[in-house]
């Protein structure tokens, strides 16, 4: 759905933002560089987030807590299989909204780790448009996955999926929460998370190696 350099670009702009909701000096300025995100249980990757009312219109949203877990599964590069599951804390905007048609939301770790999940304002609404003026569209419940992409950077390797389908349990001004499961996902050096790298699509086609062995699987929730 959204390549790993158009989840740079997006990024960019949230790592250079005082608006208070977030260290406005960026996560890496605050920690040592070479911190890393440390494994956590893998029973917290299999739970579940709270449900709750699912608010189809996809805007007025705005967020400050939360936090991500996301199961890395497969073949390292050195041949041995594995999983591990990390947990990330909100970081970022409030307001999730990316103009013009995306909802990201951010989570961030030690150093220069962290987690984004992006998905289509259109895939939520249903390709319904906003109310406008005291008209409001009717559509019905959201009762299928929905396209999202999926990345986390541990250890200085991110991980990526543009195909995730993300179920959502809750979506409104209270809370905002899913599950979702990435079947295949690329790995590459090259970090959204560091604020000082420059990710193009030039270095993303010589450092970007699509692993089919590489699954990603997990659940958010942040809530005002």
């Amino acid at each position: 759905m959204i390549a790993l350099a158009a989840a740079a670009v997006t990024l960019g702009p949230l790592t250079g933002c005082g608006s208070g909701d977030h260290d406005p000096d960026g996560p890496s300025s605050s920690r040592p560089a070479t911190a890393a995100v440390a494994p956590v249980d893998a029973a917290e990757c299999r739970e579940r987030p709270a449900g709750g009312r699912i608010d189809r219109a996809g805007h007025d949203l705005e967020f400050r807590s939360g936090s991500m877990h996301v199961a890395i599964a497969g073949t390292g590069a050195d041949g041995a299989a594995g999983s591990a599951c990390y947990g990330f804390t909100k970081w970022g905007n409030a307001d999730p909204s990316v103009p013009p048609d995306s909802l990201l939301f951010v989570f961030t770790g030690p150093g220069d780790d962290g987690a984004q999940l992006e998905l289509l304002v259109g895939d939520l609404t249903g390709g319904v448009l906003p109310p406008i003026g005291g008209v409001r569209p009717r559509v019905g419940p959201l009762d299928a996955p929905i396209d999202s992409s999926v990345g986390v950077t541990v250890g200085g390797t991110y991980y990526h999926s543009a195909t995730c389908p993300l179920t959502v349990t809750a979506m409104s001004s209270e809370r905002a929460a899913g599950t979702f499961t990435c079947s295949a996902a690329t790995r590459s050096h090259s970090n959204p998370f560091a604020p000082n790298e420059d990710i193009d699509e030039d270095s993303e086609t010589e450092t970007t190696v699509s692993d089919a062995s590489v699954t990603l699987s997990g659940w958010f929730e942040t809530t005002p």
